[in-house]
């Protein structure tokens, strides 16, 4: 207990020493915690999004094979209508159809909407949970909505077929044939007023450019009454269950080319495993790359740690000299100044394990994704704290403990 008080009695007296050695261990945990939450979330975030993938569902594209692409109705025209037809009796296909993202802009919905005699052009997307929308007219969504035909619509699109933006709610508006009621109207002001939103719109300099909202059910009903584009550049396929995606995918591809024998390039099926194995090697080589910081940092910190103890040697050479003549033995000397290094460690790493979680969960709110410290990076944290201070520590620690004892008091 006297060899830990005198450790902390001479650290006190170097505060200056101690805090620009601190910096470096704090800066390495700190750093190494946040990357390897990085890269826990994103790993995550993979895992989450290849378990909503549908194990049954793939896409098939075209790669033309003509460079120069001379022959542009073949690179536009890969497919036809009448192949989805011909496709969807091959064994083991559900379902197969154009891929809605090559004419609906992933999920956005372009028509015209009519009320009485007037109509106007709409932009609609699917609303999400997360989106908060403030109407300046009527209300947002509601629980009781999701199995409605309703719509939140623009500014522009209420002055197009009402008088007022107020007289368009409780009314029915025509799109694709379905008559869908009005709940609310939104204006640019209402979206970049609102502090809160992160409604996804667009924005070009002064100008901003919003969309209309359905709930998902609605959105997804009209998305399927799409009738198919002029223009097909993929397919999506859904193979039935029992069936073997890949060979099932294989046959619609060779069907193809049965079906276009003068096609000049090849039928591809887009592998989502393979985007899951590059986002996976990503993870790997920021935890990689998170060992390689960690061990850097706490190298320029142990360095530190062992030139602030040799300082200490050198000015405590009368103080040891003393303690050894009055009794002291080599090994209380190296316990002494092995404590003070591993001391200045452990206090770093504790310090820099609390701030590495204050950022983490700061860092969090500017990504797509939470990032996400475990138990593995406080360990990982610990233990190379205590194994620095220790390796660092011993050799200064070895020298003060062999000092002669008459030569160490006259100096």
């Amino acid at each position: 207990m006297s060899i830990i008080k005198s450790s902390l009695i001479n650290l006190k007296g170097h505060k200056l020493r101690v805090f620009v050695t601190l910096l470096w261990i704090i800066m390495g945990i700190t750093s190494s915690i946040l990357v390897s939450s990085i890269g826990n979330g994103l790993k995550k975030e993979v895992t989450d999004s290849v378990s909503r993938v549908n194990p049954n569902k793939t896409r098939i594209y075209f790669e033309s094979s003509d460079s120069n692409m001379a022959n542009m109705e073949t690179f536009l025209n890969p497919f036809k209508l009448e192949d989805i037809d011909e496709l969807s009796f091959i064994e083991g296909v559900e379902r197969i159809g154009a891929s809605k993202d090559d004419f609906s802009m992933g999920s956005m919905y372009y028509s015209d909407a009519y009320f009485d005699k007037k109509t106007t052009y709409v932009d609609i997307k699917e609303f999400n949970g997360d989106d908060k929308i403030v109407p300046v007219f009527g209300r947002s969504f509601s629980y009781d909505d999701d199995n409605r035909k309703v719509i939140i619509i623009t500014m522009q699109n209420a002055i197009d077929l009402f008088n007022a933006p107020e007289e368009a709610l409780g009314k029915g508006i025509t799109i694709n044939n379905h008559i869908y009621e009005v709940i609310g109207v939104i204006d640019e002001n209402s979206i970049r007023n609102n502090a809160e939103s992160n409604v996804d719109n667009m924005y070009y300099g002064d100008m901003n450019y919003i969309y209309s909202y359905m709930p998902s059910k609605a959105f997804n009903d009209l998305m399927n009454q799409f009738s198919y584009p002029q223009d097909i550049y993929s397919l999506d396929l859904v193979v039935s269950k029992g069936y073997d995606m890949y060979e099932v995918s294989n046959n619609v591809i060779n069907k193809l080319y049965e079906l276009h024998p003068d096609i000049n390039g090849s039928y591809n099926i887009d592998d989502p495993t393979e985007a899951t194995k590059e986002l996976e090697s990503m993870v790997s080589t920021i935890n990689k790359f998170v060992t390689l910081i960690t061990a850097i940092s706490m190298f320029v910190g142990g360095v530190g740690v062992m030139n602030i103890m040799y300082v200490s040697v050198m000015e405590r050479q009368r103080e040891i000299g003393i303690r050894r003549a009055i009794g002291a033995k080599p090994l209380d000397i190296l316990i002494q100044f092995l404590v003070e290094a591993i001391f200045i460690t452990i206090l770093g790493g504790i310090i820099g394990i609390v701030i590495g979680f204050i950022v983490v969960n700061y860092a969090s709110n500017y990504l797509p994704f939470k990032a996400i410290p475990n138990i593995n990076s406080l360990l990982f944290a610990s233990v190379t704290t205590v194994v620095t201070g220790t390796i660092f520590g011993i050799v200064p620690a070895i020298k003060a403990s062999k000092l002669d004892p008459i030569k160490a008091i006259y100096k």
